[in-house]
């Protein structure tokens, strides 16, 4: 039962099989080790190595340890078997959302509509690379909002998740500082509302509640400034400037998911205006349309695995911040002004189980895509020996590989993560960071042509000697 003040009601069957779809899809990203993606290779190898955290910006030291920590913990409990290794890193990595979705349920499950939208709209527009400090941002956010605007009376558990998830937000990502003054500012106007409480509350318990948002409020203004010192002097200008960059190409080229997802919002703002639109969608043919709309949203990595591009969610990661700022103001209509909204509560806790069940539709689908693509490399490591020249290979026209080349950098670091066996004798190299006449330019975590800069991974009984003998055999790449 939840913690706000209207009675608690039952999960409708339609938000219970969308939120079983988005359980389906996240387990099965976890044991496809999808956290691999992108930059999450390397972090895997670097944690790996330090057999510690690894932070690299210190305005997302939380954020970070939260997706390492269940590494972590395996390195020092003796794991060395890789295959666990890769499931605790992805137990890390996409397990903090189905618990934001657990904690606001509890909270209020009158409203979880809303983060439900939130977690399909933002989340699941951007999933694709796991690891992204804005995802924590922007999970984080939700509790700590519920927990504000609809925990009445603010009772011990919410109290902790409150203070917990400030925590999380301090050192999480830049846009901490437009997600946490709203926040810092809506638990001030909660400690107004608390002053004039004449509830039948012992002062005491008047007083710990106060005291808890007054920390709240702290850690919010705190964390607001952590985010503004990380835009005004950014450690990292280039990926500062990519976001900003991506703002404006998500308007001009918004990609199959967030595309449907506007279309989607266009839908649910007409349904929500006029129950005639409403009944009119209901209908037979309606239905079938809306069905095979639906069905072509979420599978089309299947119908069309030659237009998956994965790095496209990279570029949305803009999203994690624009959605809950969007959504804010429907927020503080539920608490403040109900009957604004509440004739079409229902049509819109429809629509957003709709909408959770299509994008989670999409990214099994295309999890299924880079499980098997995720074959593909393992096969071409096992067959061959030494550097092995990307587009000599199959793996050019996978999934995995970015249309933009974004992520080229990281096939010699995916290539060992995923190596199947302990003994390496090869890894995947783009030719751009192979070149001697571009190579020195790129910027890459090690040189996939120097042996001796290869990370040191002996505790984990990974050998690169074979590696290494089909390299000085080599005299130039073929």
């Amino acid at each position: 039962m939840g913690t706000d003040e209207s009675k608690p009601v039952a999960c409708p069957p339609l938000m219970a099989i969308a939120c079983f779809v988005f359980a389906v899809w996240t387990g099965l990203a976890v044991f496809s080790y999808r956290c691999l993606y992108a930059d999450g290779c390397h972090v895997f190898i670097k944690v790996l190595q330090a057999q510690w955290f690894v932070f690299d910006m210190w305005s997302r030291h939380f954020a970070v340890a939260i997706f390492e920590f269940p590494l972590v913990v395996a390195i020092k409990m003796g794991i060395t078997n890789m295959h666990l290794l890769r499931f605790a890193f992805g137990l890390g990595s996409f397990l903090p959302w189905p618990i934001v979705l657990m904690l606001c349920h509890w909270i209020s499950p009158r409203h979880f509509w809303v983060v439900v939208t939130a977690c399909a709209a933002g989340y699941l527009n951007a999933a694709f690379l796991a690891i992204g400090e804005h995802i924590l941002a922007h999970a984080f956010y939700w509790p700590s909002l519920f927990v504000i605007v609809f925990a009445r009376p603010l009772k011990p558990l919410a109290a902790a998740i409150l203070l917990g998830s400030a925590a999380c937000l301090l050192f999480s990502y830049e846009s901490q500082l437009f997600l946490c003054l709203p926040l810092a500012a809506l638990s001030l106007w909660r400690i107004a509302e608390e002053a004039r409480d004449q509830s039948a509350d012992s002062k005491k318990e008047r007083y710990c509640r106060r005291a808890v948002l007054v920390v709240a409020t702290g850690l919010f203004m705190t964390a607001a400034a952590i985010g503004l010192h990380a835009i005004l002097k950014p450690e990292i200008p280039a990926n500062f400037q990519g976001f900003k960059a991506t703002l404006v190409g998500i308007i001009h080229r918004p990609g199959w998911t967030w595309g449907w997802t506007i279309l989607w919002g266009c839908v649910a703002l007409a349904v929500w205006l006029s129950e005639r639109i409403w009944n009119i969608i209901r209908q037979g043919n309606a239905i079938m349309f809306l069905f095979c709309a639906l069905i072509a949203w979420g599978t089309w990595p299947l119908l069309c695995p030659g237009d998956l591009e994965p790095a496209r969610q990279y570029h949305n990661r803009v999203l994690d911040l624009v959605v809950p700022i969007m959504l804010l103001p429907v927020v503080l209509i539920l608490r403040y002004r109900p009957l604004w909204i509440e004739s079409g509560t229902t049509r819109l806790r429809q629509m957003a189980a709709v909408l959770l069940i299509a994008q989670s539709s999409w990214q099994i689908c295309a999890t299924w895509q880079w499980q098997a693509d995720v074959g593909r490399l393992q096969g071409v490591l096992s067959s061959g020996n030494g550097v092995i020249p990307l587009h000599s290979t199959i793996l050019a026209s996978t999934c995995i590989e970015g249309r933009h080349h974004e992520f080229d950098w990281t096939w010699p670091c995916l290539s060992i993560a995923l190596y199947p066996g302990q003994n390496i004798h090869s890894l995947v190299c783009s030719e751009w960071y192979i070149d001697p006449r571009y190579r020195q330019e790129l910027w890459q975590p090690f040189d996939p042509l120097n042996i001796e800069s290869l990370p040191d991974l002996k505790h984990y009984k990974l050998d690169f000697s074979g590696y290494g003998s089909a390299l000085r055999g080599e005299t130039r790449v073929k």
